[in-house]
């Protein structure tokens, strides 16, 4: 890891006014509804990809479009410490996000008299840090594959595509085709069932896959970058 591109890549985020615009909108639009819809409030805080996915967009894709990338292996940085790098500022920054997000939130039910017990609550946070992890780590890989925020599109299009297998699957009786939609929407969109592991009504699989596809995504991040080829001519 390198502490100077994490703190330079914040710094880059902070200075777009257009991006932290669409940080506060998801951020506080979605304590409003808490606000107003207390008993509701796991439906409306159901995934932190919103927080990921504003933070990660173009996280290594605007470098290649922008010519940074061809600056910064000029330096000595190597393209893992670049990719680990540019993966560990996003998942710092969106894991104090939804932390705070759900902190609010939590003071908000406590205020409305609908507040959850305390160990849902943390186990609601730490199952959301674990979704930052593993949805960043595939934002690191799919942003290696495209420039600009093109990632974002590859994000939605693999969403979209695993809702639309699944609902084939449903509707020709094909449990194969259901279950490879599935998957295929958890890839980009996990689910880490901490809080189902602690009350005991699921086991390990689903933790332990969202460790696993984090690990292998930011595996594939670091062979693509490593793969790049950048000229350092002078323009």
């Amino acid at each position: 890891m390198n502490s100077t591109l994490v703190t330079t890549f914040w710094q880059q985020r902070l200075s777009s006014a257009f991006r932290m615009a669409f940080v506060l909108i998801v951020f506080g639009f979605p304590l409003l509804f808490v606000a107003a819809m207390p008993a509701a409030w796991t439906q409306v805080l159901k995934d932190p990809s919103g927080m990921v996915l504003v933070l990660a967009a173009g996280m290594i894709g605007q470098d290649v479009s922008s010519g940074v990338l061809t600056l910064l292996f000029a330096r000595p940085v190597t393209r893992a410490q670049y990719v680990l790098s540019r993966w560990l500022s996003v998942t710092i920054a969106a894991s104090a996000l939804v932390i705070l997000q759900l902190g609010i939130a939590w003071l908000i039910l406590i205020a409305r008299g609908a507040a959850p017990e305390t160990p849902e609550m943390l186990l609601k946070m730490a199952q959301w840090v674990i979704a930052v992890i593993q949805i960043t780590a595939v934002m690191a890989m799919l942003s290696s594959l495209v420039n600009g925020v093109g990632d974002l599109g590859l994000w939605f299009v693999t969403m979209v595509s695993g809702g639309i297998l699944q609902l084939a699957g449903q509707a020709k009786q094909w449990p194969w085709l259901d279950r490879i939609g599935a998957e295929l929407g958890r890839t980009v969109n996990p689910e880490p069932a901490l809080i189902a592991l602690a009350n005991g009504t699921a086991g390990w699989a689903p933790l332990v896959t969202s460790f696993s596809i984090a690990a292998l995504a930011l595996l594939v991040a670091v062979l693509l970058v490593n793969r790049k080829e950048l000229s350092y001519a002078s323009g």
